[in-house]
């Protein structure tokens, strides 16, 4: 026995797929209410939105914005989670581990979709997942593209991109070192003139470290080199990086030896 159908009455079956057939798994309160405004009240309306919503086959999003869960799979969501971070802010994409694991570059199992956004979002659960946005000014803003997820339009950071905001974002000795097996596994994948380019934009820290991280690849780090060679002041790859590199005036962590 489906013991999912049992728990819907047959009108409530009848509404969750005239709203997958009419506006597809993602919908707001008023077009919920557009179909059953001819039958019951707006308060009737929202009174069976909750109960939808408490028994797991309409999961929320944020405000007035829900998810249809599958009446194969209740509560459980099945559309793509770089799409729920794109409608919780519009002005935002997805970066970091996210982006580089959509490009093929990461294969562990995130529970936390990191954006790069315009604006400050607190951070949002949906069932066992996370979404994480970090606001940055308008001139870090740059590096991604947008591709159609589900029809809808979604921002990906290009892997260059996604590599600098990892060093940008996470400072410590585990995400430098990402960045650098990333380099090193996928360095004929990832375009490094571009890398170069867009670290231009990016703090001298992480020019440094970028640089840094180049050398030991025996990666050509000449341009980044020629930008910032003039620059007097030292930066710290992490708090408790004591060792000194000249070249890059940087003070890096032991493990990078």
């Amino acid at each position: 026995m489906n013991t999912k159908r049992t728990i819907l009455s047959e009108k409530e079956l009848n509404l969750i797929e005239q709203i997958i057939i009419k506006h597809g798994t993602i919908v707001n309160f008023v077009q919920i209410y557009s179909i059953l405004k001819s039958k019951i009240t707006r308060q009737s309306t929202r009174n069976l939105v909750n109960k939808l919503s408490k028994n797991g086959w309409l999961v929320r999003i944020k405000k007035g914005l829900y998810f249809v869960a599958g009446l194969e799979s209740r509560g459980v969501i099945s559309v793509h989670y770089f799409k729920i971070a794109q409608i919780l802010v519009k002005e935002s994409y997805i970066s970091c581990e996210s982006a580089l694991q959509h490009h093929g570059m990461f294969d562990q199992l995130l529970k936390t979709i990191v954006s790069v956004s315009l604006k400050r979002y607190p951070i949002k659960k949906i069932q066992n997942n996370e979404f994480k946005f970090i606001k940055v000014k308008k001139d870090n803003y740059y590096g991604w593209q947008e591709e159609r997820i589900e029809n809808h339009v979604v921002k990906i950071a290009s892997p260059e991109k996604a590599l600098l905001d990892l060093l940008n974002f996470g400072r410590n000795v585990y995400y430098i070192d990402l960045v650098l097996e990333k380099l090193q596994d996928y360095h004929k994948d990832i375009n490094l003139d571009k890398l170069v380019e867009f670290s231009n934009k990016q703090s001298i820290t992480v020019q440094r470290i970028l640089g840094f991280i180049m050398d030991k690849l025996t990666l050509d780090s000449s341009k980044i080199h020629n930008k910032i060679k003039n620059k007097k002041n030292c930066s710290y790859m992490s708090n408790d990086s004591k060792k000194f590199n000249a070249k890059w005036r940087l003070y890096y962590h032991k493990s990078f030896k």
